[in-house]
């Protein structure tokens, strides 16, 4: 093995290898990965179940990711690239490339590639599974000219960096997920991570308490996934969680909804989801949405300002109707408050004529509805 050829590999595993850790390290990688196997751009690219997750190439024009989604270029009867596959670690390059553009790939994406200096080149799975698909690419234009030997070796030895690289990206994303749910065990927040698969990721041990206290709670783990105890309430979690999950809405901005129990008597619970802003560099790893669970006498009192807006209640009543509808008994309500059983009686006759409702079974249906 020539000199130069081990100088050049050193060079791409201390880029890749430091990719993780640096502000910009991702794409000083790819560009020197392109540099040293002759290629006038590298590429890394996630593809989900049915989507791209990212496509990063460094210095490329905003009009080429547009493009790509344009043309739907995730499809491997799109692009052909994508349709090579090929096995973990496999190099494939452009012997195999002239296969597969006899029945796959359109005329879009010939233009495309074109346009954009990806006419030659090589390329191999780095991860593959759990709906997951890494891919990292040497393109190469027509001036540039078809792969030699020597590029792909070179290539090769530098997949292997990036594929270490990844893992350690993926590796700190867990432990960024282990952190957060840490934090929110130290403040007694029941806290729900949700990944882009729409999968419990993590939770704090306070949720955990929530969704293993009974089977017919408020909140359930179904198969890994979060979802309500009445059948009714699903639906609405459900939507909201996708929503959430497809992007919908300002990262951070909240929605809130109020899930009533399955079981009379049993505690509600006001779910809080939170859309997590995206990092450049997730790969797909990083938690999506956050899900905080509050019973009725953890809601601060700002979350309870639509309920007393509506209904005209002091600040007291609303956190007193709020309990009565997560079905925690008189007794428990005036002892938490620090209140007398006649004191809270009256309070609540006041928040059951300002509801115009009869009855504490109204009112917490009333409750229920306001939350949502």
């Amino acid at each position: 093995m020539d000199s130069l050829f081990v100088r050049e590999a050193g060079e791409i595993e201390n880029a890749f290898l430091a990719a993780p850790f640096e502000d910009d390290g991702w794409n000083a990688a790819l560009r020197l990965f392109a540099r040293r196997t002759g290629s006038s751009r590298a590429q890394l690219l996630g593809l989900g179940d049915d989507a791209t997750l990212f496509n990063f190439m460094p210095d490329i024009d905003p009009a080429y990711q547009r493009e790509f989604m344009e043309i739907e270029g995730w499809r491997p009867e799109v692009n052909w690239r994508v349709a090579a596959g090929g096995r973990p670690m496999e190099v494939l390059s452009e012997a195999h490339y002239d296969i597969v553009r006899q029945h796959s790939g359109t005329d879009d994406y010939e233009e495309h590639v074109r346009k954009w200096d990806g006419v030659h080149g090589c390329q191999t799975v780095l991860v593959e599974g759990e709906g997951l698909m890494v891919g990292l690419a040497a393109l190469r234009s027509e001036r540039d000219g078809r792969t030699a030997g020597r590029d792909r070796k070179l290539f090769a030895a530098g997949a292997t960096y990036a594929l270490a690289a990844v893992r350690m990206q993926q590796a700190m994303a867990q432990r960024g997920t282990a952190m957060t749910v840490g934090a929110f065990d130290a403040i007694g927040v029941a806290a729900f991570l949700i990944d882009r698969h729409g999968t419990v990721a993590a939770l704090s041990a306070a949720a955990e308490a929530i969704v293993g206290e009974r089977a017919d709670g408020a909140l359930c783990l179904r198969r890994g996934r979060l979802g309500a105890g009445r059948r009714d309430a699903d639906p609405v979690l459900q939507t909201a969680l996708a929503r959430a999950l497809n992007g919908a809405g300002a990262e951070g901005a909240m929605q809130q909804y109020w899930i009533a129990s399955p079981r009379n008597g049993a505690p509600g619970i006001l779910c809080e989801l939170f859309r997590l802003p995206r990092r450049q560099w997730d790969f797909g790893f990083d938690p999506r949405v956050l899900v905080v669970a509050r019973r009725a006498a953890d809601i601060p009192a700002m979350r309870t300002a639509p309920l007393r807006d509506a209904l005209g209640l002091t600040a007291a009543e609303a956190e007193i109707a709020l309990r009565l509808a997560n079905g925690e008994a008189r007794e428990e309500i005036a002892a938490g408050r620090g209140t007398s059983a006649l004191t809270l009686g009256t309070q609540i006759k006041s928040i059951l004529r300002k509801s115009d409702v009869g009855r504490e079974a109204e009112l917490t249906a009333l409750v229920n509805r306001l939350m949502r």
